[in-house]
C-alpha cells in the first residue's frame, strides 16, 4: 500500500488491504495490529463487510477538488521519477522516456533527428494519402475514359450495322416450299422463321399472308432474318410421324431456324409466344442476335391491324353468310296450314341449296389471294364477300 493510494482513497477504502498487510496470525486466539493486541471476537466478518462498503462509498462521492489534488499528487511524483532517472542516466534517457502528454500524436521534435521528424509526418500521412487515391483512382479512370467507351460502342454499332446492310441484300425473298425443300431451308446461312400451314385453316389464310408482310418488315429494317412457309398438303406430303408431332388439323404452326446452332447442324425450336404482331417481330429480332436494329413500332401497328382486319372478313365470309332456306308454310294463312293445304318442300330441293350454297363459298374462298401480303388479302377477300352478298 502506497502513500499516493493512502491519500487518493482513504483510509476507509484501504482497510481490507491493510489488514492483509500488516495483520499476522499468531498462534493463539488473538490478532496483533500495529504492536496492539486485538481479540479476534472484537472485529466480526459483518463488521468487515460494512467497512468495505464504507470505503467503496467514500471513493465515489469524492469532491472534484480532491480529484484534482490527486491527480497533482500523481503529476509531482511521476515528475520526480523522470528527474531521478535524467540523473541517473543522462540527458540522453529523455528520448526513449513517455511523453509528458499522453494525448499527443507525435513524438516531440526535441527527441527526434531532422529525418526521423521527415519520415514520422511521411509514415503518419502515407495510409490517408493512399485511401484517398483508393477512392479517386476509380472515379478518375472512369472519367477519362467514359467518352473513349461511348465512342467506340457507337463506331462499333455503325460497323455492325454496315455489315448487316449486304448481308439482307442476300436474305431470300418469302418462299412456299413443300417437304422435298426443306433440306436448303434448314441450309441457309441466315436464320429462318418458317409458318407450317394448311390452306383449309382459318388462321393458316391469316398468318400465311402476314408473315408475307413481315418478312418485308425485317428486309427494311435490315434484320438478316429469312421468312419461309411450308405447305403440309402439297407434294411430296411430310411423313406421318412429322404430321403426329404437328398435325394439319390445327395449323399454323411456326418453328425458328438456327443455323449451323448444335454441331455444325442446324437447330429448330418452336415458337411459343404469342400470335399477334408484337410477338413475332420479338422473336426475329431475337434470331438476328443482340444488335438488330429495331423495328419501328408504326410498321408493327400496320401489321396487327392487318391481321385484325383479315381475320374480320374470313370470319364474316365463312360464318356469317348462312341464308336459311324459305320455308313457304311461314307464309301460308294459319287456316291452309291447319287444313294442311300447304304443299310440302322437297328435302332433296334443300339440300342441293344448301350445297350450291357452301359451293359458292368455296369458290369465292379458292379466289383470296394469300401470297401477295395482307393488303391483296384484305382486297380479295372483300371482293369474295361482295360477290357472294350479290348471289
Amino acid at each position: 500500500m502506497t502513500l499516493v493510494e493512502l491519500v487518493r482513497y482513504g483510509f476507509p477504502a484501504c482497510r481490507s488491504t491493510f489488514r492483509n498487510v500488516f495483520v499476522r496470525r499468531e498462534p493463539s486466539s488473538h490478532y496483533v495490529v500495529g504492536g496492539w493486541r486485538r481479540a479476534s471476537s472484537s472485529l466480526p466478518q459483518k463488521e468487515m463487510q460494512e467497512s468495505d462498503v464504507e470505503g467503496g462509498n467514500a471513493l465515489a462521492n469524492r469532491e472534484p477538488q480532491q480529484m484534482e489534488a490527486d491527480s497533482s499528487i500523481e503529476d509531482i511524483l511521476v515528475r520526480s521519477r523522470r528527474k531521478d532517472i535524467i540523473t541517473r542516466v543522462g540527458p540522453a534517457a529523455v528520448r526513449y522516456m513517455p511523453t509528458e502528454d499522453p494525448h499527443a500524436f507525435l513524438l516531440p521534435d526535441n527527441r527526434l533527428e531532422p529525418a526521423e521528424r521527415k519520415w514520422q509526418r511521411l509514415f503518419v500521412a502515407l495510409p490517408w494519402l493512399t485511401f484517398a487515391a483508393m477512392l479517386a483512382l476509380p472515379v478518375l479512370l472512369v472519367h477519362t475514359n467514359l467518352p473513349y467507351l461511348v465512342q467506340r460502342a457507337e463506331h462499333e454499332k455503325q460497323a455492325a450495322g454496315k455489315k448487316l446492310i449486304p448481308l439482307s441484300e442476300r436474305v431470300p425473298d418469302f418462299q412456299i416450299v413443300n417437304f422435298g425443300q426443306m433440306p436448303d431451308v434448314l441450309e441457309r446461312p441466315f436464320p429462318t422463321m418458317l409458318i407450317l400451314f394448311h390452306p383449309a385453316t382459318l388462321a393458316s389464310k391469316v398468318f400465311v399472308p402476314a408473315m408475307r408482310d413481315l418478312e418485308g418488315i425485317l428486309r427494311n429494317a435490315s434484320i438478316p432474318v429469312t421468312v419461309a412457309a411450308l405447305d403440309l398438303t402439297a407434294s411430296p406430303m411430310p411423313p406421318e410421324a412429322f404430321l403426329w408431332e404437328y398435325p394439319a388439323a390445327v395449323s399454323p404452326h411456326i418453328q425458328l431456324i438456327l443455323p449451323r446452332s448444335m454441331e455444325g447442324e442446324a437447330g429448330v425450336l418452336d415458337h411459343d409466344g404469342g400470335w399477334n404482331a408484337h410477338s413475332l417481330a420479338a422473336a426475329a429480332s431475337r434470331l438476328a442476335g443482340p444488335r438488330a436494329p429495331e423495328i419501328p413500332a408504326e410498321e408493327i401497328s400496320r401489321l396487327d391491324n392487318g391481321i385484325q382486319r383479315l381475320r374480320d372478313l374470313l370470319f364474316e365470309l365463312l360464318f356469317l353468310q348462312e341464308m336459311p332456306a324459305q320455308d313457304n308454310r311461314r307464309k301460308a294463312s294459319w287456316w291452309r296450314r291447319w287444313l294442311h293445304l300447304v304443299p310440302h318442300q322437297d328435302p332433296s330441293a334443300v339440300d342441293a341449296a344448301e350445297r350450291d350454297r357452301w359451293q359458292a363459298i368455296y369458290q369465292v374462298e379458292q379466289e383470296i389471294d394469300l401470297l401477295h401480303g395482307l393488303d391483296a388479302a384484305i382486297a380479295s377477300c372483300e371482293t369474295a364477300l361482295h360477290r357472294l352478298q350479290q348471289r
